[in-house]
């Protein structure tokens, strides 16, 4: 597409720039920046984070931000297709979870169904850090689950003097890929301006069976083994991406303004077609300013805003959009850091947030605006080496809907020729008014760290957190024919209650560590999404029958979640490594059954190489049979993912390596059992990948 050419272009001006100003390399700032607003150091941090850069985030990089991420502790992956997944934390999913891009929401629909791809490309990601674990004072009732935040660097937070950056190519993989990135910013005395641009293309996947599981094909459903293509591929499953950004910052003598524009397009095939696809587009503006030692109680200033234009078609074939999906919205945080107060230091910031959806050839959902305002404080208070934390939040929610008219479906198939009255069934049609919604949440959190001796340490917090429930919860009545179900909202539903509590033990001496922290939440009103065992039929244009979808209902019910997480690493010599990490999480009903969806036990292991200009690894997960079920879900076979990687750096300037990637080298059946579409979409088999990348 046309950022091909912006590629080769920026890799010539940035060589061309490297030559002209010899600089020493610039070391980009690795320290998490959501975890804690007061920018302390890793070890003083005090909720459950993990955070991904450098060579691990080079090693994990995937097609996507959640296949990147599904090897980090506590977190698993609902996937559709190759190309789209969504991160889910200690088997919270949708709006739980907040994924956010340099500290401010992607502003996407991802959360509203699993096919809705998270615009965001790893290949340009500097860091990824990840919460797990209610963060609802900082970023709202929204991340009871946790938080995810990619960063980029498009608006460059730190001064630099001439020209640094990276370039990457990859060809391979079970998709036969083909993808090129390449990042750098350049210094002119207070100036420095940030470009990227990245291209990703791949074809249909390869599998290590049938794309349709043994179970499902048993079933009494209509899907069989050869539904989605032939052994051994996942037909029409291909895609097309690209995008790029162009982003500047100002710097003074006590901070910087900065501003950046960023643009991602992808075509996506479905498979559950055979020529239908999504096209997904993105456009977004970036606004950040930031201030520090400033004179007067407030010595640190902080804002961010993004204003974000996002469209998603589904082709049902070639030239035929079946539907589109629209949000524009704008996400924004105004933050003061103060001086201590009695040795207490904190923050006292507002957050606002209004986005309107519209779906405008559609009959699944209204077009619905949302509008929060939330005010909220955090504090921190050292005592000797340990230290405790305090945050308060109160928050507005507005959900507004247009009135549309819903359709369910039919009561019993029907044709193209025969309609469903003709048919002798019952049309499932209801009209909906205009309506408004107002929620108020108050969120708090009291955490604290212990340091026992130099080695050993213990976290825990307890939080109470608040969710409003969101449109797409609140509101839909019909027919997503790109994941086969039939939504119903529920607009008496409340705000979302939960408690939590979680521990983490730390012990690190010499290169080695370890973590374990077990946690419990309990919600008083769980929202969620439940297949009620119905079904209704839908006719697809083109086609000459209706179609079965499942009925799913969002409805409140009491749960607990609890689980653990775990990781450690042992550095056995100079050249070898060892790690180890594993999750559990149980979450069950107040009446006993399961929910659906949740992730079984995972263990994982692995060992590394490095020695000169080398470095090797290979890691193995175990992930554990899941038979604790909800109503109308199928069992999921547990599996053994078997991956490698090895890279050399040649000995020449820049930094040039060569590197290859080993996934599922057992070829083993991979199904994700938090995933709507386990039972018909497959994992990719045996693959290998190879690439090139180098800094400049």
């Amino acid at each position: 597409m046309q950022y091909k050419n912006i590629l080769l272009s920026m890799s010539a001006l940035l060589i061309f720039q490297t030559f002209a100003h010899a600089e020493e390399q610039i070391d980009l700032p690795v320290t998490p920046v959501t975890a804690n607003p007061l920018g302390v150091s890793s070890d003083e941090f005090v909720i459950p984070f993990s955070v991904l850069n450098g060579r691990e985030l080079d090693v994990q990089r995937g097609n996507n931000l959640a296949e990147t991420l599904e090897n980090t502790p506590g977190v698993s992956f609902s996937n559709w297709g190759p190309m789209v997944g969504r991160p889910i934390i200690r088997g919270m999913d949708g709006d739980r979870i907040r994924i956010m891009r340099n500290g401010i929401n992607s502003l996407d629909v991802s959360s509203f169904s699993t096919d809705h791809a998270v615009p965001i490309d790893p290949l340009v990601i500097e860091q990824i850090d990840v919460i797990r674990g209610p963060a609802t004072v900082l970023y709202g009732g929204g991340t009871i689950g946790g938080v995810i935040n990619a960063i980029d660097h498009r608006i460059p937070r730190q001064k630099i003097s001439g020209a640094t950056g990276r370039a990457v190519t990859r060809f391979g993989g079970a998709n036969s890929e083909r993808s090129s990135a390449v990042v750098g910013d350049i210094g002119i005395g207070n100036l420095v301006i940030h470009l990227d641009a990245y291209t990703r293309k791949t074809g249909n996947l390869s599998l290590p069976g049938y794309s349709v599981s043994s179970r499902l094909d048993r079933s009494d459903s209509e899907v069989n083994r050869n539904s989605y293509g032939r052994k051994g591929q996942l037909r029409n499953s291909g895609s097309d991406s690209d995008g790029g950004a162009l982003g500047a910052s100002y710097f003074f003598e006590k901070g910087y303004v900065g501003m950046s524009y960023a643009k991602h397009d992808s075509e996506i095939g479905n498979p559950l077609t055979t020529t239908g696809f999504f096209d997904q587009e993105t456009n977004r503006w970036d606004l950040h300013s930031e201030f520090h030692d400033l004179d007067g109680f407030f010595n640190h200033f902080k804002f961010k805003m993004a204003h974000s234009d996002y469209k998603h078609d589904e082709h049902h074939e070639p030239g035929e959009i079946e539907a589109t999906f629209e949000n524009r919205g704008l996400d924004g945080t105004v933050e003061l850091g103060h001086h201590a107060i009695a040795g207490m230091s904190g923050v006292v910031g507002l957050h606002f947030e209004n986005s309107t959806f519209k779906q405008p050839n559609g009959v699944l959902l209204p077009t619905a605006n949302t509008d929060s305002q939330s005010l909220y404080v955090y504090e921190e208070l050292p005592i000797d080496e340990h230290k405790l934390t305090l945050g308060l939040r109160r928050g507005n929610h507005d959900v507004k809907r247009n009135a549309f008219t819903g359709d369910g479906g039919c009561s019993t198939t029907y044709t193209d020729l025969v309609d469903c009255a003709g048919s002798g069934g019952t049309e499932d049609d209801q009209a909906f008014g205009e309506t408004e919604k107002t929620f108020q949440t108050n969120n708090a959190a009291l955490g604290g760290i212990y340091k026992i001796n130099q080695n050993w340490s213990v976290n825990s917090n307890v939080a109470h957190s608040e969710r409003a429930p969101a449109f797409f919860e609140l509101f839909p009545y019909g027919a997503h024919h790109a994941t086969e179900q039939v939504h119903k909202g529920n607009e008496n539903l409340n705000t979302e209650l939960s408690n939590t509590i979680d521990f983490k033990v730390n012990w690190k001496n010499n290169g080695h560590y370890f973590s374990v922290g077990p946690y419990y939440t309990k919600f008083n009103r769980f929202i969620g999404l439940f297949n009620t065992g119905n079904e209704l039929y839908h006719l697809h244009e083109g086609e000459d029958e209706a179609e079965a979808m499942s009925v799913f209902q969002y409805r409140t019910v009491g749960a607990t979640f609890k689980g653990l997480e775990f990781d450690g690493n042992y550095q056995i010599n100079d050249q070898f490594n060892f790690s180890y990490k594993g999750d559990y999480v149980r979450a069950e009903q107040d009446n006993g059954d399961d929910l659906p969806r949740i992730s079984p036990l995972r263990l994982g292991a692995g060992v590394s190489y490095e020695k000169n200009r080398w470095y090797a690894r290979m890691d193995v997960l175990r992930a554990f049979a899941q038979d604790n079920i909800a109503a109308h879900e199928l069992k999921t076979d547990g599996y053994t993912n078997l991956t490698a990687y090895a890279a050399y750096q040649f000995p020449i300037e820049y930094n040039l390596q060569f590197f290859v990637k080993g996934h599922n080298l057992l070829d083993k059946e991979i199904r994700d059992h938090a995933s709507f579409m386990k039972d018909k979409f497959l994992r990719p088999g045996r693959s290998l990948l190879f690439g090139l990348r180098g800094d400049f």
